[in-house]
C-alpha cells in the first residue's frame, strides 16, 4: 500500500484531507477495482485532444475543488455527447462561472477539471450499488453495501437499510456477505451469480485496503483513511463493475491507542479471603448500603470481613460483633477486596492510601453532582497504583455463589427476604450488567431456575471493562452461559469486544439499550459512556456469532434457553410439537422458520395411534393437539414418544393448564404424577431440547416454577417458547457449521 501512502501523502502537502476522485480512481486502480478512463486538468489550456482518443464520442466533465463535495447540485457535473475540443474548453469555462457563482462572498479554489469516458449502463436495481466505509467511534471502520446512484440515502432510509460489516473480510467471508443480502436474489433471479462475485470481490478489495490505511493498520506511522464512498459503482452493459465516482477523507499518522484486555486481578473481585467495608453505619435508625452488604458478607461466612467507618465502635451482625475501623490503615492486614460504599468525594484521596494494601476495589457509590466524571476520572488516575483493579463507579457490585474453598461475594446490598438470590449445582451462567436495577430484575425473572453462578454490576467502568469480564468468564469452565446488559462502549472498546467474540466458544447473549437518540442520551447520562450508532452494533453482534436480544423480554427468554439447555446440543433443526389446544399448534406452526416439523417415523405413529384412545389426535404432522381431554399421564406419554424419535431434534411442549384432566394447580402440581414431575424426568433423561409453555396466570405460578426449578425453559406462551428454541437451535448448528453473518 505504498502508492496509497504516497497520495495521501501528496494531498497533505497541499493542505488537503480531502482527496480529489481523481486520487480516489489512483487508489482504486492500485486495488484491482475497475474505474472509468479518466483525464485530470488544471485549466481548459491544458487540455490534450490525443488523451481523449479512446472516450468515445461521449464524455463527463467534473469540476475539481478541495472545497466542493455535492458537484451535481451546483453545476459541476455535466455529460457532453458528441464532444468537440471547441465545446469541451468552452463548456470549462462556462462550468468554472456557473459554480463560483454559488459563492459570491468566499468562492472555493477551483483545482481543475476532470473529464471521465461516459459509461454506459442501466441505471436499474441492482445495476448500481455503493460500497464504502467509515470510522465508528466504538468499532473503528465498518463496511458499507448498500443501493447506488443518487437516492441511495433515501432508499437506506426508507425501503432497506444499508448493510454493514465490519473488515478484515476473507475473500470466501465477503462472498459469504454478499450471497446472504437481498439483492443477490435479484441476480440468481437474473441467473447472473457472476454479479454476486462482482460485489464480493470488490467488497473484499476495499477490506483489504481499509485493513491496512485505517486505525486497523498493523503499525503507527501511516496516513489514515477515514471515509470512503464509491458511489455508484455500475455493472455496465460489457458486465464490468466499475467505480463511476469516489470520495475519500484522510488524516495525518497517529499513533494507535493502546487496546488490550486486562484480566489481572480479576479473580479477588469474586473469590478474596478477606474483605474490607468502607461507610458502614452503626446507627440501625438510619439506611446503609454498607451495613447491608456487611451483613451479607458475613451470612456467607467471612471471617477475615474489616469494616471501616470514621466514628469508630462495632456492629452486631447475628450476635457477632465487628470493630469499626476509623480508618482503612488501621486494618492490621492487607486485603483482598474493599467494597467501598462511601460518598465519592473523597474516593481519589482513599484509593491512594490502598497502595500495597489491596487487590481490588468495588466503587458502589455514584458521583456527586459537583463532581463531573472527567474530573473523577483525572483524579483517580494520579493516584491509582498500577496493579489496583477498580470497579464501578456507580454500580452494585458482585455476587459470586461459594465455590470450594471460597465462601462467595455479595454486595448488591439488597436484603436476602427481598431479592430471593440463589443457587444451586446446575448454576452456570454469568450476568454482567452495566444497570445494577436490571441486574436484580433479572434475577427476580429467573428466581425459579438458579441459573447465575455470578453477576457483575460494573456501572461506569472506570477501569474494569466489559471485555475484561468476559475475557475473565470465557476462562471459567463453569461458566456456560455469558450474558450482558449495555448501555455504552467507550472509544475502542466495540473492536475489541467485537475481536473477543469471535474467538468465544461458549454463548454470549446481549442486550444493549440506547438504541434510538433519546435512549443514547438516557444512556450517557447514566453512565458516561455514549451510545454508538445501533446499527453497527448489530453488524458487529451477527458477524462474531453474539445472540442480539431485540426487547427485553427476549433477553430473558434467550438467557433461561442457553442455561437450562446448555448440555442439550440439538444435532438439527427438526422439531415436534405437542399441545392441548388447538390455536397453540397452529401459532407454534406459523412461528416456526429455522425450525421445521419432523417427519414421525412409523414406528413412532404406531405407538402414538395407540396413545390415542379417544381419537381425536391428527398424527399426519408433528404438531400434535393432544385436546384438553389428556390428563398428566397421556400428555406426557406423548411427548416421550416423540422425544425417541430419531428423526426428531428438540420438542416444544405447549400447556394451557386450566384444565381439569391436569394437576396443575398449586395443591396437585407437587404430586409425583403431575405434569410438572413427569416433565422434568423426561427432561432429564433426553440430550434433546425441550422447552415449555405454560399460558396461565398467577394461579399456575407454582406448577411452571415447579418445572422450571426442575431446569426446563418455562415460557409465557408458545410463540415466546417457540421463538427461544429457535435462536437457541440456530446459534448451536451454525456454530457447528462455523459461524457465518446469521
Amino acid at each position: 500500500m505504498a502508492a496509497v501512502q504516497g497520495i495521501m501523502a501528496r494531498a497533505a502537502q497541499e493542505g488537503r484531507q480531502v482527496l480529489f476522485e481523481f486520487e480516489v480512481y489512483q487508489i482504486l486502480e492500485e486495488i484491482g477495482i475497475q474505474v472509468p478512463r479518466h483525464v485530470f486538468v488544471a485549466s481548459p489550456e491544458e487540455l490534450e485532444l490525443s488523451a481523449l482518443e479512446d472516450f468515445g464520442s461521449d464524455v463527463v466533465l467534473k469540476i475539481v475543488s478541495p472545497q466542493i463535495a455535492h458537484k451535481q447540485k451546483l453545476g459541476g457535473v455535466k455529460v457532453i455527447h458528441s464532444w468537440r475540443a471547441v465545446e469541451l474548453k468552452r463548456v470549462m469555462e462556462e462550468m468554472s462561472r456557473e459554480v463560483l457563482s454559488h459563492f459570491p462572498e468566499q468562492p472555493p479554489h477551483i483545482a481543475g477539471f476532470l473529464l471521465v469516458e461516459f459509461m454506459h449502463y442501466t441505471p436499474s436495481l441492482g445495476r448500481e450499488t455503493m460500497i464504502g466505509f467509515r470510522e465508528d467511534r466504538e468499532f473503528g471502520p465498518v463496511l458499507l453495501l448498500s443501493k447506488g446512484g443518487d437516492d441511495a440515502e433515501f432508499f437506506a432510509q426508507h425501503y432497506d437499510a444499508a448493510n454493514l460489516v465490519l473488515p478484515p473480510l476473507s475473500p470466501e467471508q465477503a462472498l459469504s456477505f454478499v450471497a446472504e443480502l437481498k439483492i443477490a436474489k435479484k441476480f440468481i433471479q437474473l441467473n447472473k451469480p457472476q454479479y454476486i462475485e462482482l460485489l464480493a470481490d470488490a467488497l473484499y478489495k476495499v477490506s483489504q485496503l481499509v485493513s491496512a490505511c485505517s486505525s486497523l493498520a498493523p503499525e503507527d506511522g501511516l496516513w489514515r483513511l477515514e471515509a470512503l464512498d464509491l458511489n455508484p459503482l455500475v455493472l455496465t452493459a460489457d458486465e464490468r463493475l466499475v467505480a463511476l465516482d469516489g470520495y475519500a477523507e484522510f488524516s495525518p499518522p497517529q499513533p494507535r491507542p493502546p487496546a488490550a484486555v486486562n484480566t489481572q486481578n480479576l479473580a479477588y473481585f469474586f473469590r478474596p479471603q478477606s474483605i474490607a467495608v468502607v461507610g458502614v453505619s452503626a446507627q440501625m435508625s438510619r439506611p446503609s448500603m454498607a451495613r447491608e452488604i456487611a451483613k451479607l458478607l458475613h451470612g456467607l461466612g467471612h471471617k477475615r470481613l474489616f469494616l471501616v467507618n470514621p466514628r469508630g465502635g462495632s456492629l452486631e451482625i447475628n450476635g457477632e460483633h465487628h470493630v469499626l475501623y476509623r480508618s482503612f490503615q488501621e486494618i492490621p492486614e492487607p486485603v483482598d477486596l474493599v467494597v467501598y460504599a462511601a460518598p465519592l468525594a473523597s474516593a481519589a484521596q482513599f484509593v491512594e492510601e490502598l497502595r500495597g494494601r489491596a487487590q481490588a476495589v468495588i466503587v458502589i457509590s455514584g458521583l456527586p453532582a459537583d463532581l463531573e466524571y472527567a474530573e473523577f476520572v483525572r483524579q483517580m488516575d494520579a493516584v491509582r497504583p498500577v496493579d489496583l483493579r477498580i470497579m464501578g463507579p456507580n454500580c452494585m457490585g458482585v455476587y459470586a455463589a461459594p465455590r470450594g474453598l471460597s465462601p462467595g461475594v455479595n454486595t448488591l446490598f439488597i436484603e436476602e427476604r427481598r431479592l430471593g438470590l440463589k443457587h444451586s449445582p446446575r448454576s452456570n451462567a454469568v450476568l454482567l450488567s452495566q444497570s445494577g436495577a436490571l441486574a436484580l430484575t433479572t434475577i427476580d425473572q429467573m428466581k425459579e431456575g438458579r441459573l447465575f453462578k455470578a453477576i457483575v454490576s460494573f456501572g461506569n467502568k472506570y477501569d474494569v471493562q466489559i471485555t475484561d469480564l468476559v475475557a475473565y468468564f470465557a476462562q471459567d469452565e463453569e461458566i456456560q452461559l455469558i450474558s450482558l446488559y449495555l448501555e455504552g462502549l467507550s472509544p475502542g472498546e466495540g473492536r475489541l469486544f467485537f475481536d473477543l467474540a469471535q474467538e468465544l466458544d461458549k454463548p454470549l447473549v446481549v442486550y444493549k439499550s440506547g438504541r434510538t437518540e433519546t435512549g443514547a442520551r438516557a444512556a450517557a447520562s447514566h453512565t458516561a459512556a455514549m451510545s454508538g450508532n445501533y446499527a453497527v452494533f448489530q453488524a458487529a453482534c451477527a458477524q462474531a456469532g453474539i445472540v442480539l436480544a431485540d426487547r427485553l423480554e427476549d433477553y430473558y427468554d434467550y438467557i433461561k434457553a442457553f442455561s437450562l439447555l446448555a448440555a442439550k446440543k440439538p444435532k438439527g433443526n427438526k422439531v415436534a410439537v405437542v399441545v392441548n389446544a388447538g390455536f397453540e399448534s397452529a401459532v407454534a406452526g406459523d412461528s416456526l422458520h429455522l425450525l421445521q416439523p419432523a417427519a414421525l417415523t412409523e414406528k413412532t405413529r404406531r405407538r402414538l395411534r395407540e396413545l390415542d384412545e379417544h381419537g381425536l389426535v391428527d398424527l399426519s404432522t408433528a404438531l400434535l393437539d393432544v385436546t384438553p381431554i389428556a390428563d398428566d399421564r397421556l400428555f406426557a406419554s406423548f411427548v416421550e414418544e416423540v422425544l425417541a424419535d430419531p428423526g426428531v431434534d428438540g420438542v416444544v411442549v405447549g400447556i394451557v393448564p386450566h384444565s381439569n384432566a391436569l394437576k396443575s394447580t398449586p395443591d396437585t402440581c407437587q404430586e409425583q404424577d403431575s405434569m410438572a414431575h413427569l416433565l422434568v424426568d423426561l427432561a432429564q433423561r433426553t440430550d434433546k431440547p425441550l422447552v415449555v409453555s405454560v399460558n396461565g396466570g398467577r394461579y399456575f405460578h407454582d406448577f411452571a416454577a415447579r418445572m422450571e426449578a426442575g431446569g426446563l425453559p418455562v415460557y409465557h406462551n408458545i410463540r415466546a417458547a417457540v421463538r427461544a428454541l429457535e435462536v437457541f437451535a440456530s446459534y448451536h448448528l451454525q456454530s457447528a457449521q462455523g459461524r457465518q453473518f446469521s
